[in-house]
């Protein structure tokens, strides 16, 4: 019985953490439009890289959960989705970043 508390207090810590996950991802996503010159800070690209990290292992975690209730789904469906977004943006800045800088 323990254990079943313990992997449902797991799953509601994921649950809880996957709402600020999300929220750093879009305000990188809106930084990157809008400001992103704050995105190539050191604290920003820290920020950015770890994010993409945190959400990566947020992922496997919950990717690994034997029994996981629909909320966690959700959860895990969407700090995906916004893990792809800022990974496609860091590709999206190299590229541009290769692009600009190869120019005379």
């Amino acid at each position: 019985m323990k254990n079943k508390k313990a992997v449902n207090g797991v799953e509601k810590f994921l649950i809880i953490i996957s709402v600020p996950i999300v929220m750093l991802h879009l305000s990188i996503f809106y930084f990157w439009i809008f400001d992103w010159k704050k995105l190539m800070t050191e604290v920003g690209l820290i920020g950015w890289a770890g994010s993409i990290l945190i959400g990566i292992i947020f992922y496997s975690i919950a990717r690994n959960m034997s029994i996981t209730p629909r909320s966690l789904l959700v959860s895990k469906g969407i700090v995906l989705g916004t893990t792809f977004m800022t990974i496609l943006l860091a590709l999206f800045t190299l590229i541009i970043e290769f692009i600009t800088s190869s120019m005379p």
